[in-house]
């Protein structure tokens, strides 16, 4: 194991379990690797602390520098996020960042969908409420811009979007999809920039907040993670990716206005969907590519093909 993996590891069972905890034995596990190829490795962790044994797990990945600085806001803030800890908050370079192995311990054959849901509701609306309109706070983090959106769409949509009008397979599955698609795609960015120009919605975001940036916590609450893609924007590129169904999306809004943001039912709708279609593009992008692999897939390339009409 590294140096600098290690003892960063022992800093965060020093700050997090106990500033006394011996470390007796530590196996490694690779995991994962996310969209941006950054290894994941599990630590199965042996500790004794005052003649107690006990086991933990931890995480590691090298961060970049964005997700690093967001986390320890974020902690700061008592949101829900893995507890973590990085050795170097200052260089740019990708660091290693350790965190708390959140849902080793879920059963996610048993889960109450209703108390998760409105957990998840409360959750976010903490990061976004106790970030909102601090733009001068926030300066280090990177803006969504009307550039951003045209970056996303000609960067990872379109090539795999015009491989696949290309695609027999992808035609006779989906082609009746592939005019409406080349439609809407002309008024995205312009759609977009009202969403965007509307400070009112304006917030620290997660930015890449699909299904397996949420997990869940020992069957009773909800933590986001994978804060690579944080920006500050509107807080509609977070909520129209989490709350798929309009009332979801209320509820949201009420739970929202409760810790003062003031958003209107109508002007709340509207970038709401606008935001939907501008997802649909972006997240559609990868499930062009992977379609034909799993059933799932194809449902998932489907969901994406309709939210981008809505």
């Amino acid at each position: 194991m590294a140096s600098d993996l290690r003892r960063t590891i022992q800093m965060t069972v020093a700050r997090f379990i106990s500033p006394h905890a011996e470390i007796l034995s530590i196996k490694d596990h690779d995991i994962a690797h996310g969209v941006s190829a950054v290894a994941l490795r599990r630590h199965e962790i042996e500790l004794r602390n005052n003649h107690h044994h006990s086991k933990i797990n931890l995480i590691s990945k090298k961060a970049t520098w964005r997700e690093r600085r967001v986390m320890y806001r974020l902690q700061d803030q008592f949101a829900n996020v893995p507890f973590s800890y990085t050795y170097n908050l200052e260089s740019s370079h990708r660091e290693y960042l350790c965190m708390q192995d959140i849902d080793y311990e879920t059963d996610y054959s048993n889960l109450d969908m209703e108390l998760l849901q409105n957990k998840e509701r409360f959750a976010l609306a903490h990061i976004h409420s106790v970030n909102f309109n601090k733009a001068h706070e926030l300066s280090w983090l990177p803006r969504v811009s009307t550039k951003y959106i045209e970056s996303v769409l000609h960067e990872k949509w379109r090539p795999s979007w015009d491989n696949a009008q290309n695609d027999a397979d992808f035609k006779h599955q989906f082609g009746h999809y592939i005019s409406e698609i080349n439609k809407s795609v002309e008024h995205i960015v312009e759609d977009m920039e009202r969403v965007l120009r509307d400070e009112g919605s304006h917030t620290l975001i997660h930015n890449d907040l699909h299904p397996g940036n949420t997990l869940v916590y020992k069957n009773q609450d909800v933590f986001f993670i994978d804060w690579e893609e944080a920006h500050y924007g509107s807080l509609y590129l977070d909520a129209a990716l989490r709350f798929r169904e309009i009332t979801q999306a209320e509820n949201y809004r009420d739970v929202l206005n409760e810790e003062g943001l003031n958003l209107s039912e109508e002007k709340f709708k509207l970038h709401y969907t606008i935001a939907s279609r501008y997802l649909g593009f972006r997240y559609m992008s990868w499930f062009l590519n992977t379609w034909k692999e799993d059933e799932r897939w194809r449902d998932e390339l489907k969901k994406y093909l309709n939210m981008a009409l809505l």
